[in-house]
């Protein structure tokens, strides 16, 4: 019985409320109509004027050309994957080969090498050598000079050179 009084002066709330809120509304406001469009006369009066006082509006328009990207980020995150080489000897880091041996002629010095996967190669100055594309620089007696060009952290190509010993325990 208490519910239904608290319910019934809960709705008898509401419903004054809301009658006061819509008595607040304007009446005026809702039935103005708009204003007439201006006709092509007055208009053609108002472009005349215009003519007459030049008005002077700067219009200022964006150059594009060089300037950088500012949506394109100043570090180089992607990393490129070592690209399938065109030789198996391309296929390999540098440190993970391992010389056998080094031979020298009147022609030229040549070393022969083990790759990891236990084949065996005949390398000549020149070749291209390395997942990243190193030159073998000299062929000596008892070590291989390699110029790799390894992008650093910035994605600028720096030079790196790597020295294969014939004996990795020797020293010269």
């Amino acid at each position: 019985m208490i519910l239904k009084q608290k319910n019934s002066l809960f709705i008898f709330i509401l419903i004054l409320t809301s009658l006061f809120f819509l008595g607040a509304c304007d009446k005026k406001a809702a039935t103005s109509k708009a204003a007439p469009a201006k006709t092509t006369q007055e208009t053609a009066l108002q472009s005349a004027d215009a003519k007459g006082t030049k008005a002077t509006e700067e219009v200022t328009t964006y150059d594009k050309r060089g300037k950088r990207d500012p949506f394109v980020s100043l570090v180089v995150t992607a990393v490129e994957k070592p690209k399938k080489g065109q030789t198996p000897l391309e296929n390999y880091d540098v440190s993970a080969i391992k010389i056998l041996g080094i031979v020298w002629t009147e022609k030229g010095n040549f070393a022969e090498i083990v790759l990891p996967d236990g084949k065996a190669y005949t390398l000549r100055e020149g070749m291209t050598i390395g997942i990243h594309e190193g030159k073998i620089q000299k062929i000596n007696k008892n070590h291989i000079v390699i110029i790799e060009r390894i992008k650093d952290y910035r994605g600028q190509l720096k030079s790196k050179e790597t020295i294969l010993k014939l004996r990795e325990g020797e020293e010269e």
